[in-house]
């Protein structure tokens, strides 16, 4: 399931653990920090410009606090089992504040070391806790200071490109309905086309074309879902210029048309 700007994530002032299978994620960010452990399979990770390779039993764990929030985005080759989870740092007061200002000094702890936060995350993913919020909470404390102590602290490092790139995601996701070019939105951030295109290719790890076409897709299925709009409707409010334009992004993105998506 693709993932963008996760405004929705920053409303969350709870830590969040679920299971996830054949995860697949590209660039996003939010402020909470997020954890991936591969229960079974294999993944790769991105991190800003850096990609990961993730083996069973890996964990990443991703700083995504202001200021410098990573963009980051996950996929998987094959198959992977994972457990994700995502730990407002409000959630953790007692660590808050080293968090706040400083990043893990690394962004994978591999499985020899890892085993402890494994078990730590398989028993907040445990259905049977899903209602004790504070007992999560505690766990995810817990793994955060063990992730401390195995790879420590360092400083944060503000990047002119990320900043970019997170700028251009919540703009995104603002006027995603709209119509939008790579010239035009090029021009509104102050940059040529062919470097604008350059820049979100490689930050974000597909066209510009295909993220905005994502977020539309993304927004339609959730309309169809929860509505009984027509669909020349909801085309039209979601972006698209047509409806043949809206079939054939549409099943690209979902694997079946829009019509298999209504109530």
């Amino acid at each position: 399931m693709q993932q963008f700007y996760e405004l929705a994530r920053d409303q969350r002032m709870e830590a969040q653990v679920w299971h996830a299978v054949d995860n697949q994620s590209i660039a996003h960010f939010h402020s909470a920090v997020e954890l991936i452990l591969v229960e079974e399979g294999c993944g790769t990770v991105t991190v800003g410009e850096e990609t990961l390779a993730l083996q069973e039993g890996d964990v990443a764990f991703l700083d995504c606090h202001q200021p410098y929030s990573t963009i980051h985005g996950y996929t998987t080759p094959a198959h992977a089992q994972t457990i994700v989870a995502t730990i407002p740092l409000a959630t953790v007061p007692s660590l808050q504040t080293s968090l706040s200002q400083k990043r893990f000094a690394a962004d994978i702890v591999r499985a020899e070391d890892a085993a402890e936060c494994a078990r730590l995350l398989q028993l907040a993913a445990n259905p049977v806790h899903e209602q004790n919020q504070n007992y999560i909470n505690g766990l995810n404390l817990a793994v955060l200071a063990l992730l401390m102590e195995k790879v420590g602290l360092k400083d944060k490092v503000p990047s002119a490109e990320s900043d970019l790139v997170r700028e251009l995601l919540m703009y995104l996701q603002n006027h995603f309905s709209e119509e939008l070019t790579v010239a035009g939105t090029a021009a509104q951030f102050g940059y040529s086309a062919g470097r604008f295109s350059h820049i979100f290719n490689a930050r974000v790890g597909c066209s510009f074309t295909r993220y905005v076409n994502g977020l539309r897709c993304r927004m339609a299925e959730k309309v169809l879902r929860e509505s009984n709009m027509p669909l020349m409707d909801v085309a039209s409010a979601c972006g698209f210029s047509s409806m043949r334009t809206f079939h054939r992004v549409y099943r690209e993105y979902a694997g079946h048309t829009p019509r298999r998506a209504t109530p």
